[in-house]
């Protein structure tokens, strides 16, 4: 499949299986994340992967309030994974204040 296929193909997932995922399944994700290029190959990331039920819920919750709500779907999502944005070096520091662009943000987008 070309890329452009892929693009085309993609979907935002809203519904889950009441199931738990693999955990090779899980790696799997983990380990394309971790490749995704970034700048400077710094890979300013971390992934905690939360599928403990209350602690799940507990991460989910704070994800929406009556105001936001567009996230609710959290909650029914057998297993969440956080993406923590490390904050940046003092040269990625000054290269971004000299672009002016936030890179460690753009990086885990």
């Amino acid at each position: 499949m070309n890329f452009l296929d892929l693009v085309k193909k993609r979907q935002s997932v809203r519904k889950y299986l009441n199931k738990m995922v693999e955990k090779e399944k899980i790696e799997r994700c983990l380990e394309a994340a971790r490749l995704a290029p970034s700048a400077s190959n710094s890979q300013p990331w971390e992934f905690i992967v939360v599928d403990d039920p209350k602690l799940k819920e507990a991460v989910a919750n704070e994800t929406f309030d009556r105001i936001i709500s567009f996230n609710r779907f959290s909650l029914q999502a057998p297993v969440l994974i956080l993406l923590i944005s490390e904050r940046s070096g003092l040269v990625r520091k000054i290269a971004e204040a000299i672009k002016d662009k936030p890179f460690n943000l753009i990086d885990i987008g």
